[in-house]
């Protein structure tokens, strides 16, 4: 199984504050990895990391087979939501996306991509008139219109309503049987575990467990978010 990611011994401090500690990961291709923990753990940091967004203190990161670096050439083939997605607002989605691919030098079918997420009757609306939840549709849309090998998603289900995070969710899994990997952060633990196939409990600074769904879920049953809970340190969400 081929390594997508692989988050080897990082450190991330802000002045005296350690905000990653010595944390270590891999995602494997066509996986969803689900990053959990409280506010504040950290997840967003990590994924800026990944992403060449944020700098490393010590540690290495490399993703595709290529460690991160200030001017990294994976980033073609990542997409990536990280924490509000930010928009032309007099622009609509046909209009944002075929800018995005020119930007990206590729070529994509909009109109599929739209549909795929939930937009396609809205893709000719102005963005400024766009709910919360059609902003986070756009953002997935922009994110995978390239066909990326990786997707980063920060809080992705933020702002939809029930039927959408389903929806959202199908989507997920279809692009990993695509052979698509994703990464995904979240503090709500039924949000990861009805999306990812492994998880990773984020405390402390570092993945203080990793294990899969399915498993945690056949060991512990019903009291599968209690134990999930005493992992992320007894903090209730």
């Amino acid at each position: 199984m081929q390594t997508i990611v692989d988050v080897n011994s990082v450190e991330k401090s802000y002045g005296l504050t350690q905000v990653i500690n010595h944390c270590s990961f891999k995602i494997y291709e066509g996986e969803i990895y689900g990053l959990l923990g409280i506010n504040g753990a950290g997840k967003t940091t990590l994924m800026k990391m990944i992403l060449g967004l944020q700098q490393i203190d010590s540690g290495r990161i490399y993703v595709l087979g290529e460690e991160v670096s200030s001017n990294p050439e994976y980033l073609s083939n990542i997409g990536s939501v990280i924490e509000n997605p930010v928009f032309y607002e007099h622009l609509n989605a046909n209009e944002l996306l075929s800018m995005h691919l020119c930007y990206m030098q590729k070529k994509a079918d909009i109109s599929k991509v739209l549909h795929l997420v939930g937009l396609g009757n809205a893709d000719r609306k102005p963005i400024s008139k766009y709910s919360l939840g059609m902003r986070q549709r756009l953002g997935l849309a922009r994110a995978i219109i390239h066909h990326p090998k990786l997707l980063i998603l920060d809080e992705p289900l933020n702002g939809l309503d029930p039927i959408a995070i389903t929806e959202m969710r199908r989507l997920m899994k279809k692009l990993a049987n695509e052979g698509m990997s994703i990464l995904l952060s979240s503090h709500i633990i039924g949000e990861i575990r009805h999306t990812a196939d492994r998880i990773g409990i984020l405390s402390d600074g570092c993945i203080k467990q990793e294990f899969f769904v399915e498993e945690k879920v056949s060991e512990f049953g019903e009291h599968f978010e209690d134990h999930v809970i005493g992992l992320m340190g007894g903090v209730k969400i």
